[in-house]
């Protein structure tokens, strides 16, 4: 029993030092924990944002697809009549080239002259048409 006695303040001594490094073991685990845990929240709020940032670029990335592919169809009817144009001016010069004006013109003066003149007012009424169709479609608004 004296040996007991004797040994208690070794055993209280170790006793005391193992529940001291046992708290601050804990204490230590805990902070890191706390860090840990703040790190998980900032990263989580960085997520949201990064998916909010994603989902407007898909967005984006959809509009602009589906400007493209309407530029497309308008560079297309565009193309389509250019071509017609290019046809109908075609078709006049061969006119001019088959036919003596000058002659048709001494002969019957007024007629040529009235002809000529509603052919020039169907040709400018024709482009200021297509002049006002032109700033119709560049003044639509833009999506973005």
């Amino acid at each position: 029993m004296l040996g007991i006695l004797r040994a208690l303040p070794l055993i209280l001594l170790l006793g005391g030092l193992a529940y001291g490094a046992h708290n601050w073991i804990v204490n230590r685990l805990e902070t890191q924990i706390e860090v840990q845990q703040r790190q998980i929240d900032v990263l989580n709020q960085q997520n949201v944002a990064l998916q909010s940032a994603a989902e407007q670029n898909e967005a984006t990335i959809r509009n602009m697809e589906a400007r493209a592919k309407q530029q497309v169809e308008q560079i297309t009817q565009l193309t389509t009549a250019a071509s017609e144009w290019e046809d109908q001016a075609k078709e006049y010069m061969s006119i001019f080239a088959n036919h003596n004006f000058t002659r048709l013109a001494r002969l019957r003066p007024d007629t040529i002259e009235r002809q000529a003149n509603d052919a020039t007012k169907a040709v400018f009424d024709s482009v200021e048409a297509d002049s006002r169709e032109i700033e119709e479609l560049n003044n639509e608004p833009q999506d973005n």
